[in-house]
């Protein structure tokens, strides 16, 4: 597989701060490596940027992002490649999302937190909290709309795997939602039979991997950390079913924090799960 990197360093606007330290940590950890002793070929690594004349503002900063990675998305997909998203923020996704289009996509969302608050409900006004909100159409419309090629995702083809850190008005909402909903003890066996019985058929898949759906046994992803999550079996299990079920348009892999990661637990199980995301080359 020829797979381009696209790199998007950016934690609430700020370049290389916090989870903005994630994306270059992984390459200098040896991911590319990893990933030609799969047999892929690494064709390109592409760090996306911010303009340099703007002070850092988190919603400007996020969503002229998502702009600029739709269209290294878009390009990366027109010749063949498979675009591999690091970024500091869940809101990557709208970039990626809005690159896969207008194919139907099918949305995987690995999160210990639900990520569907919007303005009208969230406690703490973070804006990465509402990133499969944006995706699904619930907020920010104006400024998706904004992201070459995004449309929202439907409900009815969006999975939530792993989240159990869920705000009242979240659980509110999901409880009177399409999106299909996966615990963590649901995880990978129930996963194969709610994905039979989704009408995904005919779609590809956006896998977007929050590494704090990994238990904090495994290592401590970010400044979040949710207890009773997934193991790194569970996940690159739960990987595997849905690459038997759909083909992967592209994936994210965002909020790793590697100061919180002092024995680079998170780090060596990023490597596992995308790993499991592109399969071996050879």
């Amino acid at each position: 597989m020829n797979i381009q990197l696209l790199l998007v360093p950016y934690d609430s606007g700020h370049r290389g701060w916090r989870c903005g330290a994630g994306p270059e940590h992984l390459l200098r950890a040896g991911l590319q490596g990893h990933l030609e002793r799969l047999g892929h070929v690494v064709t390109a690594i592409q760090v996306l940027e911010d303009d340099a004349d703007h002070k850092p503002a988190e919603i400007r900063t996020a969503f002229e992002l998502a702009r600029r990675l739709a269209q290294a998305v878009r390009a990366a997909r027109a010749v063949g490649h498979f675009p591999l998203v690091l970024s500091g923020n869940c809101n990557a996704a709208i970039g990626a999302l809005g690159g896969i289009s207008p194919v139907r996509c099918a949305t995987f969302w690995f999160d210990a937190h639900g990520d569907i608050n919007t303005p009208e409900t969230t406690t703490t006004g973070f804006l990465d909290g509402m990133g499969l909100a944006t995706a699904m159409g619930l907020c920010w419309r104006d400024l998706a709309a904004t992201v070459p090629g995004f449309h929202p995702v439907p409900p009815e083809t969006t999975f939530l795997l792993g989240a159990r850190d869920l705000d009242p008005a979240e659980a509110d909402w999901l409880g009177q939602s399409s999106v299909t909903a996966v615990p963590v003890e649901a995880i990978p066996g129930g996963l194969p039979p709610l994905l039979e019985r989704a009408g995904i058929a005919g779609t590809v898949g956006y896998l977007h991997l929050d590494v704090d759906v990994l238990d904090p046994a495994v290592g401590r992803a970010n400044y979040l950390p949710v207890p009773n999550g997934l193991s790194q079996d569970q996940l690159t299990r739960a990987i595997g079913a849905i690459r038997d079920r759909v083909p992967l348009a592209a994936a994210t892999v965002s909020s790793y924090s590697p100061e919180e990661d002092h024995d680079q637990g998170i780090c060596r199980a990023a490597f596992a799960a995308i790993e499991a995301m592109v399969g071996s080359g050879t």
